[in-house]
């Protein structure tokens, strides 16, 4: 097995806020942590994903499935194959007595007798091994891209008393060996799944009479905006409308944090207002790259994009680098 560094963030100290939101809402109690996921053929002839069972062989995709994660693959693989216990210095100490058996005098030939004292101890959380496997599927694929299902193996019941505990452990485990967490009901069938993969992006019409009513629309999205997320957003909006785009662009769902402009058909600008610290330009299939993480997405053979950083004069950078595309 090569040792490959996952291009993803691995672990989470709290359930992401989307997953908890869904999970609220569904219909039914028994819920599976799972999600799909659009991967360049590229980075399954990396080995990327070959600790999931997923290889290349003779340019063919091949799949173990279900797969245990390896222990090596992020802590909570670990948790799920050894357990895990958890010395709780947040609670009080409590007595534990301890008993040893000890010679008399000294000695074995006089026979021997208990000893026994108490000491204050931290309380001690056991996990057992869960075992939990990850089932892999192909949903979809083409010439650049597999469409991937991962999910676990294991449901888990709003209902019980340990749901929380249980859902942040099952986020993990698919984060960490997967790079997506994402929850659906457990009757979920493969329709339901392909239809979150795509985005829904708003069009928003461009002009400086429109400018305001953008700005506005998309604050809309945020809640409790900083005064920082309001300044970018005007500042993104006002910069993109020099450019003359055709239409401006607007993440839905878990997208909504992107704003962007469309020069041409195949020709897009987006950044994420909140994270990025970057704009990116696309050439081609913006819609399926802009679904892959930052670190992914730089990690990937894909060059159909050029990064930016808002670094010195960048919206120069981005003038000229727009002004060539054009040529």
């Amino acid at each position: 097995m090569i040792n490959i560094k996952r291009p993803w963030k691995k672990n989470f100290f709290k359930t992401p806020e989307d997953v908890q939101i869904k999970s609220k809402e569904m219909q039914s109690d028994i819920q599976t942590v799972s999600g799909v996921k659009k991967v360049l053929f590229s980075d399954v002839q990396s080995n990327l994903y070959q600790h999931l069972g997923i290889t290349m062989v003779d340019d063919e995709i091949r799949v173990v499935s279900p797969i245990l994660p390896l222990q090596s693959a992020g802590r909570y693989s670990g948790y799920n194959v050894n357990g895990r216990t958890i010395i709780r210095r947040d609670l009080p100490k409590v007595n534990k007595s301890y008993s040893v058996e000890v010679p008399n005098f000294g000695d074995w030939s006089k026979g021997s007798h208990d000893m026994s004292w108490t000491r204050q101890v931290f309380k001690r959380t056991h996990w057992l091994p869960t075992e939990i496997r990850i089932v892999v599927d192909i949903l979809e694929k083409d010439d650049k891209f597999i469409t991937f299902k991962f999910s676990l193996d294991r449901h888990i019941d709003r209902k019980h008393q340990s749901y929380e505990d249980d859902l942040l452990f099952h986020c993990n485990l698919l984060q960490e060996n997967t790079g997506i967490c994402d929850i659906f009901e457990s009757n979920a069938n493969d329709s339901d799944y392909t239809k979150t993969l795509y985005v829904n992006w708003e069009l928003l019409p461009p002009g400086d009479q429109n400018i305001a009513r953008n700005v506005e629309y998309f604050i809309s999205k945020f809640k409790d905006p900083s005064t920082q997320i309001i300044d970018t957003v005007t500042d993104r909006i006002r910069f993109f409308e020099s450019l003359q785009p055709l239409q401006y662009i607007v993440g839905e769902s878990k997208f909504s944090r992107y704003i962007g402009a469309m020069l041409k058909d195949d020709l897009v600008l987006l950044e994420n207002v909140r994270y990025g610290n970057a704009v990116y330009i696309f050439q081609e299939n913006w819609k399926d790259l802009s679904q892959l993480s930052r670190i992914e997405l730089l990690h990937s053979q894909n060059k159909n994009f050029i990064r930016i950083v808002h670094r010195g004069n960048w919206k120069n950078r981005i003038f000229n680098t727009i002004r060539d595309l054009f040529v």
